[in-house]
């Protein structure tokens, strides 16, 4: 892998061996409120921050979330009604529990009888499974959430996604707070880089992902603002 990395590289370019990070925002360029975004996950991978992060950027409200399951179609369906009214965002998180609920999800987003709201907006996560709907399938944007491969792809999908100029001006002193963020971001990439070693990096299996990430990042925010 590592000779034909480099044979790309001298031959075409290399841009084409660099890690690609879809933005958020260019993703919901491509959606419209009868065309939801599907994110089929990996481990290591979620969507829900970014989706978060987008709404609050367009001054949107936090984003209404449903984790699928036995007897959550109900739960769904309702916020889905009222988003349709309010043009407010809905996040259906593992939706490979609901195969059947997802079957109708095309007839749901193109009603007869009812008027969507344009800021409507439905994204769907899912582990891949061989039994999910073509129809919507089709009918999505479909995004892929696999895991960075390598320290320097994790750091960049990183400060790509959750870590904005924002973000880094959160906290003062400004230098101590950026160094910190870097400091937990490259350890999380070296500790998610450790997965693929199995037992030999680690004695239980765990994702470590972006929402351990976060929550690292939080509580040292909260710890440099209380020690202020």
């Amino acid at each position: 892998m590592v000779a034909a990395d480099k044979f790309i590289e001298d031959t075409l370019g290399a841009e084409y061996t660099q890690p690609v990070t879809d933005q958020i925002a260019e993703i919901w360029e491509e959606s419209a409120p009868n065309k939801p975004v599907l994110f089929l996950l990996s481990a290591g991978a979620d969507p829900t921050g970014m989706i978060e992060d987008l709404a609050r950027k367009k001054k949107l409200p936090p984003p209404g979330q449903v984790s699928m399951g036995e007897e959550m179609e109900k739960p769904a369906q309702a916020m889905i009604d009222a988003a349709f009214i309010s043009g407010g965002w809905v996040i259906l998180n593992n939706c490979h529990l609901a195969i059947e609920y997802m079957g109708e999800m095309e007839i749901i987003l193109n009603p007869k009888d009812k008027e969507i709201h344009p800021n409507f907006r439905l994204w769907i996560s899912c582990e891949p499974s061989p039994e999910f709907p073509l129809g919507l399938l089709q009918m999505a944007v479909k995004v892929t959430t696999e895991a960075p491969n390598g320290l320097k792809a994790g750091l960049s999908r990183t400060f790509s996604t959750m870590v904005n100029q924002d973000f880094l001006e959160k906290v003062e002193p400004y230098d101590k707070w950026r160094s910190l963020v870097m400091t937990v971001c490259f350890m999380h990439s070296i500790v998610q880089e450790r997965r693929k070693f199995g037992p030999l990096g680690f004695c239980t299996p765990y994702e470590f992902n972006t929402a351990d990430l976060e929550a690292s990042l939080l509580y040292c925010e909260t710890h440099m603002n209380k020690s202020a």
